[in-house]
């Protein structure tokens, strides 16, 4: 299964995000890290855009041995369309470049249930029962390319997967929880706090291999 990874250098709440320091790496560099533990994947794409900025993110890619795809900076959908048709992926996974401590063992039950059932998504952020920065979407290549020939708004073409959920009647969409209500826990990078946070945990603490309940547990104690 291919992982396509989102990221953009000029992110609008914590702009160079993807490359600052998360320990010894960057926020980047942990969430490739984190899904090359995946039993599932065998290839990763890292989707930026053509913008002069995300010239730092293809140069990153190339340190961390990753393959890179360059598409619209507006269209995130025609973005990871190409990527995918590119790869001759039948389906892929979406992940979020902002998601240093991403569990590859969510992603490999999602690609499980995919190739169980082979629906046009499998989510699970429909409804929300996993951490921001645990978010799973895998889509069928064909499926996107359906909704990317529609007439999208400006918010639909930047964040992909609406259309998916607001016509779900006409896909097939298999949802899977995480058995707790964990949905407003935070693990991913989208702010200065939740970097110094995340930057805190690791100094203290080895998370490489901790799953996402681990990692939960010491971000919402008081004291990290």
């Amino acid at each position: 299964m291919l992982a396509i990874v989102q990221s953009r250098f000029n992110s609008k709440r914590l702009p160079g995000k993807a490359l600052t320091l998360v320990g010894n790496r960057t926020v980047l560099g942990r969430t490739i890290d984190r899904l090359r533990n995946s039993n599932q994947l065998n290839s990763i794409i890292i989707a930026t855009s053509d913008l002069m900025s995300d010239q730092a993110i293809v140069d990153h890619g190339l340190e961390l041995s990753a393959e890179v795809s360059r598409g619209s900076l507006d269209d995130v959908g025609q973005r990871l369309l190409h990527a995918s048709l590119n790869h001759n992926a039948e389906a892929f996974v979406r992940i979020s470049g902002d998601s240093p401590f991403i569990d590859w063992r969510i992603v490999d039950h999602a690609i499980a249930l995919y190739y169980n059932e082979k629906p046009d998504l499998v989510s699970n952020v429909f409804h929300r029962t996993f951490p921001k920065g645990q978010s799973v979407e895998i889509i069928k290549t064909q499926s996107l390319a359906q909704i990317c020939q529609s007439d999208r708004t400006a918010e639909e073409k930047e964040h992909v997967s609406p259309l998916f959920y607001s016509d779900f009647q006409k896909f097939r969409i298999i949802s899977f929880t995480s058995g707790s209500d964990s949905g407003s826990s935070r693990q991913c990078i989208d702010d200065a706090n939740d970097l110094r946070r995340s930057q805190q945990l690791v100094s203290n603490h080895q998370t490489d291999k901790m799953t996402w309940r681990e990692i939960d547990f010491l971000l919402n104690r008081k004291s990290l």
